[in-house]
């Protein structure tokens, strides 16, 4: 998402390439985050994890400051898929380490922080971004060179986590729990309507003449300032809200779309944003907190790369969504599909509170006819 802020400088220094190439430039990296990621499990078992994040932070560093030098936009796809590959090395084995040595509500609560910490990094990082992108894009890509402090505190502090030990018979015998698949493709729902931000605000708000470049920076970094708020409060207003939680949430972030659709000042949009990053700081974490509870610890590296996978397809999807909405609705304004997700995200919020009470009626006791 660091790179959200170059999007509109790419399409005026390559104006022969097709936008969706350009928004590719934020999303191809999702793509290419899989074939790491379904070898996650297997490297687990064969190097420590030091090892591992030392090797992704490194891969992360070339993909990402790489598109600083290219002359080719060709080659800045290349190197977004580099980043891609870092990224599959990396997420797994950071979200594996807190399922594997936190429990409860501990657990719960380091996944809020992590999310937190993405959401409040994110949003400083594309603040400046948003800043330097009125500079030149290639300015954007030289802030991931901030990953060189990451792989210094990674070296001198990260224990080396030995590698998994698990014997064949263990292994064969966990299996991955039906309700962990709808819990992956619910991951990856709600993941795909977050990145209809960093994929399109910074081109909605030019189009519109809402704000600037440097602006749509600032705006998608407000969406992670409610990342940061949502995650940090996971462990209290799961307690709060228990089984409403969810389509709550939901119902937030599609008020979210909602107003962003109606918007024509930078403080709607700054509210829609905030709105829609704060019901995804609560289901990003939500996300690997069921993860965790419904998967077999033997196999919970596993479950994290599918849960993984399913939200960084679907991340990659985001702008393929974009355009399907658009055919369908016949219409190329992103005010409609802003709209059309709104009432989407209402309908799935109706959905699961109807699935959710009728669940509840089949395992009460039958009551008693008068």
């Amino acid at each position: 998402m660091m790179a959200a802020p170059a999007l509109k400088p790419l399409a005026v220094a390559f104006p022969n390439t097709d936008a969706l190439l350009v928004q590719w430039v934020v999303t191809i990296s999702s793509l290419f985050i899989l074939p790491t990621l379904f070898l996650s499990g297997t490297l687990a078992k064969r190097f420590n994890r030091k090892s591992i994040l030392i090797t992704g932070l490194v891969l992360y560093l070339i993909g990402g400051v790489g598109p600083a030098f290219m002359q080719s936009f060709d080659l800045i796809l290349v190197c977004r898929a580099i980043l891609g590959l870092s990224i599959g090395l990396i997420s797994p084995t950071f979200n594996s380490l807190i399922a594997e040595n936190f429990q409860g509500e501990a657990r719960s609560r380091m996944n809020g922080i992590q999310t937190s910490i993405n959401g409040i990094g994110g949003a400083i990082f594309l603040s400046i971004g948003g800043f330097i992108a009125s500079l030149g894009w290639r300015d954007v890509f030289m802030t991931y060179f901030y990953a060189v402090v990451l792989l210094i505190l990674v070296i001198a502090f990260l224990p080396k986590f030995p590698p998994l030990q698990t014997s064949q018979s263990t292994k064969s015998s966990a299996k991955l729990p039906k309700f962990f698949i709808a819990v992956a493709i619910a991951g990856g729902f709600h993941t795909m309507m977050f990145a209809l931000i960093p994929t399109n605000l910074s081109l909605f708000i030019a189009n519109n003449g809402i704000g600037s470049v440097s602006s749509a920076g600032y705006l998608i970094a407000f969406s992670l300032v409610g990342v940061f708020i949502g995650g940090l409060f996971i462990t209290r207003v799961t307690k709060a809200f228990k089984k409403m939680l969810v389509p709550l949430v939901l119902i937030l972030m599609g008020g979210g779309f909602l107003l962003l659709s109606s918007a024509h000042a930078e403080w709607t949009v700054a509210l829609a944003v905030f709105m829609i990053g704060l019901a995804e700081g609560v289901l990003f974490p939500l996300s690997f907190i069921k993860t965790s509870e419904v998967v077999p610890t033997i196999i919970v590296t596993t479950g994290i790369s599918l849960l993984l996978a399913c939200v960084y397809i679907c991340q990659f999807l985001s702008p393929l969504f974009v355009t399907g909405v658009e055919a369908l609705l016949r219409s190329d304004s992103t005010r409609d599909v802003f709209t059309a997700v709104a009432v989407g995200l209402a309908a799935v919020a109706v959905g699961f509170l109807l699935f959710s009470r009728n669940k509840m009626r089949a395992t009460s006791p039958s009551a008693t006819k008068i």
